[in-house]
């Protein structure tokens, strides 16, 4: 049965429906600028009729706001999500790329690897027509010696580097961590905001920010699932990242950083760490092909061997450098190419004989060898074969000249044979005949290795920097696209305070009106 007032009672849910809706406008207008906030909407019911009393039929009482849904598309959300995963496993490979080109930088002709071979190669072709000459001895020597530590450099430039990528990779492990954590007290507050069955749409808004940031560094996946009754409505919110669960409800399964025991390649830097789960212990797989974001780039920067289809990273580089060394090392020492075969128009310093005529047999520190590596045994048996020297201990680390021979440039071996002396220069001469030799490498010459690994390095750059820019048009796509379902069009909104601003107009005029009724039927008519 209707009240009294019931007239009063219709309109005044109009007044407060309108006032609701335009609160729902002032928040949008006030947000139309916040990163990462959600248009939300009033959605407005007919309130539940009643009899009319006669058996007539039904009387409308009204309308009310039943909920303010957020306007948000999910599909949309994970589509982007996808994508920046895929980006920022580029960035993070095109920003250490970046660093390892300019380690292996050919284009200036005055620095770098060629530069010091070249440099090394006409000192020899000098000594070669004047051997008797300790300047152009020591010229050589000297030239030699930079070549070794430009290789050293190199070799140590790109160790470092995988240091750098370890704290890049540990600074992305916290990051993870911390964004962890805001989600999972963001779904605890958003647990309580929602026990009487209404949306935190601004808290929701601010979780689906973090989950935006954390797939920049890690592919993750968003599961909310129902687990509460009709009577007692309630979700809980999962959050896995590569297949792991990382957040359930308000629990957080910390990334950890655990110290390598071993090493996983023979050139690996000290200290590197891998990635585990902090209470579990068991090992986040960063091979895992699904793996995306900046933590996959870095990873495969830092640990990629180039081996089956493993990244071509910094331990591929290294590995790069060390047949460098260890082949100019046996051309130069032994005349034989990497296999042990001889190696045409090079004699090999071992086979030559020094200033003073003299062909030393018991290698060490008496300059038989030329190039040798530091902190290891000089020779083992003697001057004859590809074991003079154990060159699968040298790399390019330790690559150096032999401190005797620094120390004295006597002990240079220059000439081929002691009838001639060092008139005959054959050693020299040979040393010269290394870098014209087109079958020194499968990429041929030794400077068409070198520009090899360079332009290798190129490519890898290059290609990270264009899918960078690739996954970057589409992510600016797929923004537009949720920027133009879920954001603010202030012109949009206008037009809803308008249609709004109408209604509470319509609503308070129409209760002036019942006032006047109700007026005149009391004080006039005394109804």
């Amino acid at each position: 049965m209707k009240s009294s007032f019931f007239e009063f009672h219709v309109a005044m849910s109009g007044l407060f429906t309108a006032r609701s809706s335009l609160g729902v406008v002032s928040h949008n207008t006030a947000n139309a600028a916040t990163r990462g906030y959600s248009r939300q909407k009033a959605l407005v019911k007919a309130s539940a009729p009643i009899s009319d009393g006669t058996g007539r039929g039904m009387v409308g009482t009204g309308s009310y706001v039943h909920a303010i849904e957020q306007v948000r598309e999910q599909f949309l959300d994970s589509k982007y999500r996808v994508q920046t995963s895929i980006r920022g496993e580029y960035t993070g490979k095109m920003n250490q790329l970046s660093v390892l080109e300019n380690i292996f930088n050919e284009a200036d002709e005055k620095s770098g690897l060629s530069a010091a071979f070249n440099d090394f190669f006409n000192k020899a072709s000098d000594l070669s027509t004047t051997a008797n000459d300790s300047t152009y001895r020591t010229n050589l020597i000297q030239s030699a010696s930079a070549l070794a530590e430009a290789v050293n450099s190199s070799g140590e430039a790109l160790s470092r580097q995988q240091l750098e990528a370890n704290n890049e990779l540990a600074i992305a492990v916290r990051q993870i961590n911390s964004l962890g954590h805001q989600i999972a007290s963001l779904n605890k507050r958003i647990a309580i905001m929602e026990l009487d069955g209404s949306a935190a749409n601004d808290l929701r808004d601010q979780r689906a920010r973090l989950i935006d940031d954390i797939a920049v560094l890690a592919n993750v996946e968003v599961k909310e699932l129902d687990i509460g009754t009709r009577e007692n409505p309630g979700k809980r919110f999962a959050l896995t990242m590569n297949g792991y669960e990382f957040v359930n409800g308000s629990s957080v399964q910390e990334l950890g950083l655990r110290r390598r025991s071993a090493k996983k390649n023979p050139m690996d830097a000290d200290g590197l760490h891998d990635v585990v789960f902090e209470k579990l212990g068991l090992e986040f797989d960063m091979a895992h092909p699904k793996l995306k974001g900046q933590i996959r780039g870095l990873a495969d920067v830092r640990d990629g061997n180039g081996t089956g289809s493993e990244y071509k990273g910094i331990p591929y580089y290294m590995e790069k450098l060390n047949t460098l060394a260890v082949t100019a090392a046996k051309a130069a020492d032994m005349g034989i190419y990497p296999d042990g075969k001889p190696l045409e128009g090079v004699i090999g310093h071992v086979n030559g004989f020094n200033l003073n005529g003299m062909k030393s047999e018991g290698g060490g520190d008496d300059g038989t060898l030329f190039f040798t590596f530091k902190g290891g045994p000089e020779t083992s048996s003697g001057p004859s074969g590809a074991n003079f020297i154990d060159y699968s201990l040298m790399n390019c680390l330790n690559f150096t000249v032999n401190d005797a021979i620094k120390g004295n440039p006597a002990l240079l071996n220059c000439a081929e044979d002691s009838v001639h002396g060092e008139s005959s220069c054959g050693v020299t001469r040979g040393f010269a005949n290394i870098n014209s030799n087109p079958s020194l490498f499968k990429e041929g010459k030794l400077l068409d290795f070198i520009s090899a690994i360079s332009s290798e390095m190129g490519i890898d750059a290059s290609q990270a920097k264009k899918f960078d820019a690739n996954y970057s048009d589409v992510i600016a796509a797929i923004d537009n696209e949720r920027i133009a379902y879920s954001g603010v069009d202030v012109n949009e909104e206008m037009v809803e305070m308008i249609k709004h601003q109408q209604l509470y107009q319509a609503s308070a005029k129409l209760v002036n009106v019942i006032n006047g009724i109700y007026g005149t039927l009391i004080n006039e008519l005394g109804v």
